[in-house]
């Protein structure tokens, strides 16, 4: 039965709210939305932005429309797009909690700014990358307004992004929003292929998953020795090289650490 309205859901599907089609599309990387009206800065981390058109190159925000943020572009009609880096996490998630309208959130932050090249708005320092945008329409939608920028003028950091995002140290990685309090950064990138005119498909594509699934297996095999070897060397007491262990979570969470002394530190996604 190969009819796609006749054919049964898998059984362990679950339903979700509506809402949670928001969460589903989170992942991309945050960014600090600076703004300025009547010479008083102000700052905002955001996830729901967009590409519209790559000529002329516009971006689109959603702004909730309670936010100061909302009053501020409203009235310079200017924002600028900061992409923050591992080392700015916590501040992140501590703009989210302060209303601009009361408290100086930049200076409440102690975050340093830098002049911008075509807007007002100043520019945050320890970011990967900063697009500035005037706005050229603004549509209210629900209890958001959808501003869609012109892009003025784009500056990127090369250690984080080249013609991509490029995964270097840590500390030089953009920030993806999960939601909530959670945020991830990139760990590794992977290159997909195409099958070539003359093969078939599902075939080729079937190949494909087969050998990136061996890999997997292989690369989670010698993590499994690698951490074998680890506990070993915690109950000898021994000191514990974590350099270039690649663990979905920190090494903490899966090694009792208390009777050994670690040197090096793990990658981390």
């Amino acid at each position: 039965m190969n009819d796609p309205l006749i054919r049964p859901a898998p059984e362990h599907l679950e339903d979700r709210p509506n809402a949670t089609a928001a969460r589903l599309l989170l992942g991309g990387p945050v960014v600090l939305v600076t703004s300025m009206w009547r010479g008083r800065a102000n700052v905002m981390p955001l996830a729901w932005h967009m590409p519209v058109s790559t000529d002329p190159p516009m971006i689109a925000i959603a702004v909730e429309q309670s936010r100061h943020t909302n009053e501020v572009i409203r009235h310079s009609q200017e924002f600028v797009l900061n992409f923050p880096t591992r080392p700015l996490l916590h501040h992140v998630q501590y703009l989210g909690a302060l209303h601009g309208d009361r408290v100086d959130k930049i200076e409440a932050a102690q975050l340093e700014t830098f002049a911008p090249i075509k807007v007002t708005a100043p520019l945050l320092s320890s970011c990967a990358a900063w697009i500035e945008c005037s706005v050229v329409e603004a549509i209210p939608l629900g209890d958001h307004t959808l501003y869609v920028g012109l892009v003025n003028a784009v500056q990127v950091d090369p250690a984080t992004f080249d013609d991509g995002w490029v995964v270097g140290p840590e500390e030089t990685r953009a920030l993806h929003f999960l939601g909530g309090n959670r945020y991830s950064f990139l760990s590794r990138i992977v290159e997909a292929r195409m099958p070539q005119h003359a093969d078939a498909p599902e075939r080729i594509l079937a190949e494909f998953l087969a050998e990136e699934l061996e890999m997997t297996r292989d690369a989670r095999e010698k993590r499994e020795e690698r951490l074998d070897v680890l506990k070993r060397e915690i109950e000898d007491g021994r000191a514990l090289d974590v350099t270039g262990l690649e663990l979905e979570v920190s090494p903490e969470h899966l090694l009792d650490l208390g009777r050994g002394h670690v040197i090096g530190e793990p990658p981390r996604g």
